[in-house]
């Protein structure tokens, strides 16, 4: 049959008044915009029929030429029994990082934000404002963990008394004690003194009548040179760095995420706890006030009053040999053991995390995500100019990622999920009207919550910093900071608790 006849066929047989069946899926239609950005044609979402033999089609063309047909593979049509879900996934991993479907255009950003789906706010009953420290400090240092810290320590003092005398007249000691222990160990923090002893001195100068009144400094030795947490004669995983300190670091992990859900805005960053010993964990920063150190990555709620609460942290051990980036497992780690994926977080990360793959990566589940960016990461365009201050350039993803670069004092990129190219007027600490890309704006209030919990800690660290290589002076370090950042920052979890 001919072609003419059969397009006047198919023409009749549907009527022109006839409500026609869409083929496009929204957000998730596939652009063919593989010609010039810049020649200004019009890009049309491409249909989802698969033609297979134009011969046998019902469908037609007037122009008798099949060249201007667009035909669509079958791994990008959406088949009739198939989910949507499974079809944007699909879409989703051929438009991934690495595939031949991901590309830069010059190009307005279309973002998907995800909706919010958590209930921020205290998820322990019976806490308010009426709730004493003891019973805030209780729900992240909880009665398992001191109990287990009691255990291990009696054990260990029976595995290896001390040589000498005053280690060898020990008491076992008792939850209660081990509390008080904890309560010396942060008031020290608070009023700080050159050295340990001082505490326990008569000089009227270093006096503090707490201290001796509370403990004897033999017994505080005692404690500090035993205290431990898991048993050395167990068995343990050969490949774990930190086993002497896991059980702790699991019980204060379960606590951090589960008493407190963060609002819409969290943050990720690390922070270096000062320490200067014999540990696999210790790192070295010449650019750091504190050069040495134990390296800390921590996601923290970024807005409100519970700004600067930490949801999980993790140590780093040193390199791990991974095909994932360092950077991004850190943050993949940080939102999976909080329980934050698939939620709609508003997660902001600095140029040392962000990545096209990680974002493409926080798109999957369900999580917004705005950062700084280093332009030689991978998969990066590299055709971005900004040449004069104030001017911005921006390149966008068919999946919604935006990369947009501005120069003010110096050139700033960024990676957004969430954000157009848009420009806002904002006012200076003096009172000067400037326009900046939003993207920068929303960045700058998104990183509050990392800095803060740093300043939460600051007037309690420990000002003796420890340099010897046994295990209770590891394990005094940890539990100083993660007694630090529970309490102190609960008082910012509600309005009520403050």
């Amino acid at each position: 049959m001919p072609r003419n006849t059969r397009t006047s066929s198919a023409a009749a047989a549907v009527s022109p008044d006839d409500p026609q069946p869409s083929t496009s899926a929204g957000p998730l239609s596939f652009y063919d915009d593989s010609s010039d950005d810049e020649s200004g044609e019009r890009f049309v979402p491409r249909g989802r029929v698969l033609i297979e033999d134009s011969s046998d089609s019902d469908l037609g063309s007037d122009s008798g030429d099949d060249s201007d047909l667009d035909y669509v593979s079958h791994d990008t049509s959406l088949d009739e029994d198939e989910p949507l879900s499974a079809y944007a996934r699909r879409l989703r991993e051929r438009n991934s990082p690495g595939q031949p479907g991901f590309r830069w255009r010059k190009k307005e950003n279309v973002p998907t934000r995800y909706g919010f789906r958590a209930q921020p706010g205290v998820n322990t009953p019976g806490v308010d404002s009426d709730s004493s420290p003891l019973e805030l400090f209780s729900l992240f240092f909880t009665e398992e963990l001191m109990d287990m810290i009691v255990r291990e320590t009696n054990r260990y003092h029976r595995q290896k008394p001390g040589p000498s005398s005053h280690m060898k007249d020990w008491v076992d000691t008792s939850v209660s004690e081990l509390g008080v222990f904890i309560g010396l160990r942060m008031a020290m923090g608070i009023n700080q003194k050159p050295e340990q002893r001082s505490y326990w001195s008569t000089d009227l100068f270093y006096h503090s009548p707490l201290f001796p009144v509370t403990m004897t400094r033999d017994r505080f030795d005692q404690l500090s040179r035993y205290l431990h947490v898991v048993d050395n004669e167990g068995s343990h995983p050969p490949d774990d760095r930190l086993w002497k300190l896991r059980p702790a670091i699991e019980i204060l992990q379960r606590q951090f995420s589960s008493v407190f859900t963060p609002p819409r805005r969290i943050t990720v960053d690390e922070s270096l706890w000062k320490f200067r010993g014999r540990f696999v964990a210790v790192t070295y920063n010449p650019s750091k006030r504190s050069r040495f150190g134990v390296k800390v990555y921590k996601l923290a709620a970024s807005e409100g009053p519970s700004n600067g609460y930490i949801c999980a942290f993790e140590i780093y051990t040193g390199r791990d040999r991974s095909d994932i980036p360092a950077s991004q497992r850190a943050v993949i780690h940080l939102m999976g053991a909080a329980g934050l994926f698939d939620k709609g977080y508003d997660l902001y990360t600095d140029n040392w995390y962000t990545s096209p793959t990680l974002f493409h990566y926080l798109q999957s589940r369900r999580t917004n995500a705005i950062g700084t960016v280093r332009t030689n990461r991978k998969f990066m365009p590299t055709d971005l100019q900004v040449k004069a201050r104030g001017q911005v350039d921006s390149r966008s993803t068919p999946t919604g990622m935006l990369c947009l670069q501005w120069r003010d004092r110096r050139v700033v990129t960024l990676l957004s999920t969430v954000h157009k190219s848009e420009m806002v007027a904002t006012r200076s600490r003096s009172g000067f009207e400037r326009i900046k890309p939003k993207v920068v704006v929303d960045y700058n209030c998104g990183m509050k919550g990392v800095d803060n919990s740093d300043q939460l800690a600051c007037p309690s660290e420990d000002p003796h910093p420890l340099q010897g290589g046994r295990y209770h002076d590891h394990v005094c370090a940890f539990s100083d900071k993660n007694v630090t950042y529970a309490p102190r920052s609960s008082r910012h979890m509600h309005p009520t608790m403050l």
